[in-house]
Parts: structure tokens; sequence; C-alpha cells
């Protein structure tokens, strides 16, 4: 009894955690480094980098925190002896898939058209693109960096229905994903 209490309090502070990171990094920083004020004090170039620096990070906590809320939801299942719940696991792998298509293909693909957009090829930093090829370039990094803030909406939102789910009991409260439907 003692084992399935704590492992529901690490889960709810795995879940608080992970959601106040991500609320975190989705509303307050990751808007940042677009504003203007930021891209006039460093320049689009690095303000996009700071920006890709501050993604890489956020998946990996997003991958570190989804990883340990799965081995958590098999720790429970293990010792409490009730069945997996499908949604709950299809919700962490749909998490983890989508802070590991962040990491490793969204963020390498925006970095190169940040490069190709506001670097010349003699190395020279520009404020704004001036070949067409650029102009190309910061046009498809705006379109990706808006499927990344997509990304991130939805990861924010399946992140608070673990945490929804994680802060409810499951000693009869309501819980997010029932198990049964309800009988009148």
């Amino acid at each position: 009894m003692a084992v399935i209490t704590f492992l529901r309090l690490a889960g709810l502070v795995v879940a608080s955690i992970w959601l106040g990171g991500t609320v975190l990094f989705v509303v307050a920083l990751d808007p940042l480094f677009g504003r203007d004020e930021v891209v006039r004090l460093l320049g689009p170039l690095y303000s996009g980098e700071m920006g890709l620096l501050a993604l890489q990070r956020f998946h990996i906590f997003q991958l570190f925190c989804a990883g340990v809320a799965i081995v958590h939801t098999f720790a429970e299942w293990l010792y409490s002896g009730r069945p997996l719940e499908r949604r709950l696991i299809v919700l962490l792998a749909m998490l983890l898939f989508a802070a590991g298509a962040g990491q490793f293909w969204l963020a390498p693909k925006c970095r190169d058209l940040n490069i190709q957009a506001y670097l010349d090829p003699s190395q020279k930093v520009l404020r704004e693109p001036s070949t067409p090829s650029q102009r190309q370039s910061a046009h498809s990094l705006a379109v990706w960096q808006g499927i990344g803030v997509i990304l991130n909406v939805i990861s924010m939102a399946g992140v608070t229905l673990y945490f929804l789910h994680a802060s409810h009991p499951g000693n009869g409260a309501p819980r997010l994903f029932p198990r049964s439907r309800l009988r009148i």
C-alpha cells in the first residue's frame, strides 16, 4: 500500500513539473524570441538560433518527462494490478512522438532554413533575406515555426490531460479516462 501511494505521489509530481515547464515554455519563453525587440537587438539569425536552442532544450525536457511518465504508468500498473488504460498509453506515446519529432526533425529543419535565409554564402549575417532563395527560405522557416507552435500547443493540451488524469485518485473518484460507461 505504501508503494502505490508513493507511486501516485511521484506521478503527480512528474505531471506537475511537466505541465509547469510546458506552460512556461509555450506561453512565455517561445514567443519571446520572435518579439520585435529581440529580433532588433539580436538580429533575425541570432534570435532564431537562440529560439532553436531553447526549443531543443524544451524537447529534451518533453522526452524525459514523457519517458518518466510511461515508466511510472507501467510501475503503477504492476503494483496496483489494475488493467492498463489504453487511452493513457496512447496519450503518452503521442506526447513522446511529438517531442521526438520536434527534437529530431523540426528543430534541425528550422535551423537549416534559418541559416539559409539569414547567412549569405560569404558567411555575412543578413538583417533581411536578399536573394529569392533566401526569401523562400525565410517564408519556409515561418511556416515550419508555425507548425512547431501548433505542435507545442497540442503537446501542452496533452500534458494537461495527463496532469488531470494523474491528479484524480483511482479509488472510485471520477477519472479522466473512465473504464466503463455510466449505467442508469
